[in-house]
C-alpha cells in the first residue's frame, strides 16, 4: 500500500512526532510504500519579519502546502494519507489539496485542537467550559501561548475552518485514541460513525521487562500546571520513605526545585529531560509510575510504554486514562488534584511492595495484549483498508 504520512512538528518534540515516527517505522517494517510530508516548526525561528507576518495569513491556507501536495500526487500518487498535525505551517488547506487529486484521508486526533486553540480543554487550572460556544472565550482567557493575539489568530482559523466544515467534510476516517476523545468530539458536531477508537503503540523495547524492580516511584513528562506535579509533591511529601523520581523539563521547573527545598523532600529527585533509551531504563526499573495530571489526558506514552514494560500505574482518573488503566488490574486511579486520595495510593505502594512486584507479569500480559506494535499495526492497516 502507498501510504502518505503528513505532520507539522512542534518546536519541543512531543509525543505526537514520536508517534509519526514510530507508525512510519511500523508501516515501512511491513512492506508498505511511505512518503512522508512534514514541516517543523524550529523553521520560524528563521524567518524575517515580513516571513512572520505571511505565516500568520498562512497559518489559514498554505500556498506552499497546496504546491507540494500537487507535487506529490504527480510524482507518486498514494492511495491514503495520513495526518497527525496541520498547525501551523503545514495549515488545514493539506485537507482541500487531497481532496482535489481524491486522495482518502484518515486524521489521529492526538489532542482536541481541531476545537480548542491549545489543544487541551484546559484552561485557568481547571476544565474549559466554553469549548462548544464562540472563540471569543478563547481570545479573553489568552488560551493560546497566554497571548490575546496568539488566541485571536488561532480562534480566526479554527472559525473560519469550522465554518467551510473543513475538519468534518474533508477528512475521511478519524482516529480516536480512546472512547472519551471520540465522545467529546462527537458532542463537537463530528459523524461517530467516522471515528474509530485506536490507542498509540507502545515503543519500548519489550526485552527492558524487569521482574526485580528498584524501590522508587516515577514521574516521567512536561513540568507544567496541567501535568499535575505539584499535587504529586504535596502527596510525595507525606510518604518520605518511597522515593520518588521526577524526569523531564519545563515552565514549573523551578517552582518545583522551590517546593522540594523549602520541604525538605530529600527523597525527591529531579532527573532532567532524559533521551529514549534511558527514559526507557527509568520506567522498566520503577516500582509503578505515576500520571497526576489534572487536564484531559489522550494516550499519553509514558503509561502506555509503562504497562507494556510490566510497570504499573498510578493515574488520575481522567480523559481516555479508565481505557487504559483498569484498576487492580494495570495500576489504581485517583481524583484529578487531590493530593489526600493520591498520598493514600502512595501508601498503598509502600505497605504492598512485595504485592506490587507480583503482579508486574499480569501487567505486561495487558500491555502486550493492548499495545503491542503487531496489534497496532493489525488495528492501522484495517482502518486504511476500510477507509479506501
Amino acid at each position: 500500500m502507498k501510504i502518505l504520512l503528513c505532520h507539522n512538528y512542534y518546536k519541543t518534540r512531543a509525543g505526537e512526532g514520536l508517534v509519526f515516527e514510530h507508525e512510519k517505522n511500523l508501516l515501512i517494517k511491513n512492506g508498505n510504500n511511505v512518503q512522508t510530508y512534514s514541516r517543523d516548526n524550529n523553521e520560524i525561528n528563521s524567518f524575517t519579519a515580513s516571513k512572520r507576518f505571511g505565516s500568520f495569513l498562512s497559518g489559514f491556507n498554505n500556498k506552499k502546502t497546496q504546491n507540494d501536495i500537487d507535487s506529490i500526487i504527480a510524482e507518486s500518487r498514494p492511495d491514503i494519507a495520513h495526518v497527525h498535525n496541520v498547525f501551523p505551517l503545514i495549515s488545514p488547506s493539506l485537507y482541500a489539496g487531497l481532496n482535489r487529486h481524491q486522495v482518502p484521508i484518515v486524521q489521529t486526533f492526538h489532542n482536541f485542537r481541531f476545537i480548542c486553540p491549545n489543544g487541551l480543554l484546559f484552561i485557568d487550572k481547571k476544565e474549559c467550559p466554553y469549548f462548544l460556544k464562540k472563540n471569543i472565550h478563547c481570545v479573553k482567557n489568552k488560551c493560546y501561548k497566554q497571548s490575546y493575539i496568539y488566541s485571536a489568530w488561532y480562534s480566526a482559523i479554527l472559525a473560519y475552518h469550522s465554518k467551510k466544515k473543513t475538519f468534518i467534510d474533508k477528512i475521511d476516517r478519524y482516529i480516536a485514541l480512546n472512547s472519551f476523545t471520540k465522545s467529546v468530539f462527537v458532542k463537537a458536531g463530528f459523524d461517530s460513525k467516522k471515528i474509530v477508537v485506536k490507542p498509540n503503540s507502545a515503543s519500548a523495547n519489550a526485552s527492558s521487562f524487569n521482574k526485580n524492580p528498584d524501590n522508587y516511584i516515577l514521574f516521567a513528562g512536561r513540568l507544567s500546571q496541567e501535568k499535575g506535579v505539584l499535587t504529586l509533591l504535596k502527596a510525595a511529601a507525606k510518604v518520605p520513605s518511597l522515593p520518588l523520581k521526577i524526569l523531564g523539563d519545563g515552565p514549573l521547573e523551578n517552582k518545583i526545585k522551590q517546593f522540594i527545598s523549602e520541604n525538605n523532600l530529600t527523597h525527591v529527585e529531579l532527573l532532567g529531560y532524559q533521551p529514549q533509551m534511558e527514559f526507557e531504563k527509568y520506567i522498566a526499573n520503577a516500582l509503578v509510575t505515576i500520571l497526576p495530571s489534572e487536564c484531559f489526558e489522550n494516550c499519553p506514552l509514558t503509561v502506555i510504554n509503562s504497562l507494556y514494560l510490566g510497570t504499573p500505574v498510578i493515574a488520575s482518573r481522567t480523559g481516555g486514562i479508565p481505557d487504559f488503566v483498569p484498576e487492580e488490574k494495570a495500576g489504581w486511579l485517583f481524583t484529578p488534584g487531590n493530593a489526600e486520595e493520591l498520598t493514600q495510593k502512595l501508601k498503598l505502594i509502600e505497605n504492598n511492595k512485595n504485592k506490587i512486584i507480583e503482579m508486574r507479569p499480569r501487567v505486561r500480559e495487558w500491555g502486550i495484549e493492548q499495545f503491542s506494535p503487531e496489534t497496532n499495526y493489525k488495528k492501522l492497516i484495517k482502518i486504511y483498508n476500510e477507509t479506501l
